[in-house]
């Protein structure tokens, strides 16, 4: 499968992408790359949701201003083997300038199509009218029943293990990419352990990287499945609990937080950014993919990153329900998901300190153009920044990779353009990433 990229520029003020181990800190390593491209699924990021009809910015659900968004650094933290340890994403500690107030932009959130969301044998389940909140013991005695421990066993002995959540009766499971991705790419087996300790061989439906989601099936029947609550229901304040195995070791541990911030925007490993609702509960490696339980007892959400930083705590990130499940469906249905947009650019984001050295504004800067791809065809050229897309001003690459998830293959778009000091519009059709 083709993707569009996005390379990392080498400045200090740009993100740093590391595989952290526990004794060792800025660990680079080559072999973590999600799938680079600049299109995105049909679950693309909506950032009119976010204004009201004056225009104004609405937040109510916890959205910042620009000025004052961290952009969050994903630092995937795929832990050694010997070690037995699931990996966890650490967030790098990065703060860049956000986005001026100006620029149109909100918080990036994966809305899937309603249609599209129908599709597959998951669903989403509002909370009932009268419910009672669940006692913490009556709701980890449920969990137990839902939560498996997820194992990648490498065939010299050495294993790597995070958390999952069974879905369905009948053994679909779903959990972090980053979890079983060594394990998806080198063929080792998979299994999942319920706390009960029976196990299963667990086969990969598919993969989702640039959302960090996988589904597993194991032959099973009459299994406890989770219920899927609705993340957008979710209030800032609201009591969650997050239940996984940490460090692969302490299985089936429950902790306890509530929802700290919602429509955080994630950079996850190379180019990828995924909304994320931020929480307090306790999590360390090994919750990866474990799910993060509203006080009835739904899952609202899929553990997958925290961040780490010398005296932060408390600062986990969990993709919510609304977009785990749809994208789930999709990989139940067919194994990917598709209607993935693509263009044929190379992307890398204008500093702040190359805006001003070179005289230039701030945005996506295209590196290579593919030859013969929608891109080339539209007229774009290696040199060209991009400032906006259909009229929402971007500051830099992230930004233009979340706008143009919004869009699928056959749509178009409208993307101003600085090129050699005076700005053009290009109107571009996207192709199909597979």
């Amino acid at each position: 499968m083709k993707h569009d990229r996005q390379n990392r520029p080498s400045s200090p003020e740009a993100s740093e992408y590391h595989i952290v181990r526990p004794e060792q800190y800025l660990y680079s390593d080559a072999e973590y790359r999600s799938a680079p491209r600049e299109g995105g699924p049909v679950y693309g990021y909506n950032p009119s949701r976010y204004y009201d009809a004056d225009g104004n910015r609405d937040c109510h659900r916890g959205q910042l201003g620009l000025k004052t968004i961290l952009v969050l650094c994903l630092v995937c933290m795929i832990v050694s083997g010997i070690l037995g340890m699931g990996g966890l994403y650490l967030l790098a500690r990065n703060r860049q300038p956000a986005a001026a107030e100006d620029s149109g932009l909100a918080a990036f959130y994966a809305d899937a199509d309603p249609q599209e969301q129908q599709q597959g044998p998951l669903t989403l389940t509002a909370i009932p009218a009268g419910a009672v909140p669940m006692a913490g013991e009556e709701l980890y005695a449920m969990a137990c029943g839902q939560v498996v421990a997820v194992t990648a066993t490498a065939p010299q002995g050495g294993s790597l293990s995070g958390s999952g959540i069974v879905v369905s009766a009948d053994g679909y499971i779903l959990t972090n990419y980053h979890v079983i991705q060594a394990g998806a790419l080198n063929g080792w087996p998979i299994t999942a352990v319920t706390f009960s300790g029976d196990r299963y061989d667990a086969q990969l439906v598919g993969t989702e990287a640039e959302s960090d989601l996988a589904v597993l099936k194991v032959e099973a029947q009459g299994l406890s499945a989770a219920v899927l609550g609705d993340s957008d229901a979710l209030s800032v304040g609201q009591r969650v609990y997050a239940v996984g195995n940490p460090l692969g070791e302490l299985n089936f541990s429950m902790t306890r937080g509530v929802i700290s911030a919602q429509d955080r925007l994630i950079t996850a490993g190379e180019n990828t950014l995924a909304n994320m609702f931020q929480f307090d509960a306790a999590v360390n490696s090994g919750n990866s993919g474990g799910p993060v339980y509203n006080t009835y007892g739904q899952v609202v959400g899929i553990v997958t990153a925290k961040y780490s930083s010398s005296g932060v705590e408390g600062l986990g990130f969990a993709i919510p329900s609304t977009d785990a499940y749809a994208i789930a469906n999709e990989l139940i249905n067919k194994g990917y998901v598709s209607g993935k947009a693509y263009l044929g650019l190379t992307l890398r984001s204008v500093t702040p300190s190359a805006a001003r050295y070179f005289d230039m504004p701030m945005g996506a800067y295209i590196s290579a153009v593919e030859a013969g791809s929608n891109a080339d065809m539209a007229g774009l050229r290696p040199g060209d920044i991009v400032t906006a897309v259909d009229g929402q001003s971007i500051s830099n690459a992230d930004e233009m990779v979340a706008l143009t998830r919004a869009y699928k293959a056959g749509d178009t778009a409208a993307l101003t353009v600085s090129r050699s000091g005076e700005d053009i519009t290009v109107t571009v059709t996207f192709g199909s990433a597979g």
